[in-house]
């Protein structure tokens, strides 16, 4: 994994380029073994807590879509410590499985969450049957894809017949002036405050070109349709700084 992101950072497009090489599933796994030890802390602290909120919503928004399904199947792709498997699991019935690429951080999760069945892999070869959830959920980890629409056709075969994808990522806001201070945070504080506490200075780095490079809003639910899905939609929470989509099979 490229460690000397110094000179993508102050142009564009030699960032994209660097993004382009190290989004490799073997980089992003080292990636996050890297960071684990204070992963928890940092999304707390770098969200100012409000990504516990997020998991709420994508999760009340899930037991709606479940209706009267007593006992759903639900599974948590790149589920890093676990924290949105578990809000999931706190839905009535809930049988959750959830999953990651990172070893470190599946250390962490089964800690947190011995109730919760963990497996170590990936979204473009998902080691489940088809139409065997009633729900796939992901937070802040589906822009890491290798093969993004790979991983949503992995998502829409496991899912069962009207089964739902639940997917939470950041979004930059589109309002101007909203635009331009959160780029100013995620760029230029959110990296230096991460540095602090993390001795891996390039994942904070990679994520703000990461966020700017997937497909925001209309641009990814066309991706969500495009692979098979019957129905998308996206609902921007926290004045734009973080989106839901859902999509139906």
């Amino acid at each position: 994994m490229e460690k000397n992101t110094e000179a993508a950072v102050s142009n564009p497009k030699e960032s994209a380029k660097s993004l382009n090489r190290t989004k490799s599933r073997a980089s992003i796994q080292q990636m996050f073994d890297e960071v684990a030890p204070t992963y928890d802390f940092l999304n707390h602290l770098l969200s100012l807590g409000i990504d516990k909120y997020w998991r709420r919503t994508a999760t009340s928004r899930a037991k709606k879509l479940l209706g009267g399904n007593s006992a759903p199947a639900i599974l948590d792709v790149a589920t890093g410590t676990g924290d949105l498997a578990a809000s999931m699991s706190r839905i009535a019935g809930a049988k959750v499985t959830a999953l990651d690429l990172s070893p470190e951080m599946l250390v962490l999760a089964r800690k947190k969450y011995p109730h919760i069945t963990f497996h170590e892999g990936y979204a473009e070869k998902l080691p489940f049957g088809d139409a065997s959830f009633d729900i796939v959920s992901a937070g802040f980890g589906v822009r890491n894809f290798e093969d993004l629409e790979e991983g949503m056709r992995e998502f829409l075969r496991v899912l069962k017949p009207g089964g739902h994808a639940l997917i939470i990522e950041p979004m930059i806001p589109r309002n101007s002036v909203l635009k331009k201070l959160y780029l100013i945070y995620f760029k230029n504080v959110l990296p230096k405050v991460a540095g602090l506490f993390s001795k891996s200075t390039f994942a904070y780095d990679y994520l703000p070109h990461s966020v700017e490079q997937f497909p925001q809003a209309e641009a990814f639910t066309a991706i969500l349709k495009k692979t098979g899905f019957k129905m998308a939609e996206y609902i921007p929470m926290t004045f734009e700084t973080s989106i839901l989509y859902v999509a139906k099979k």
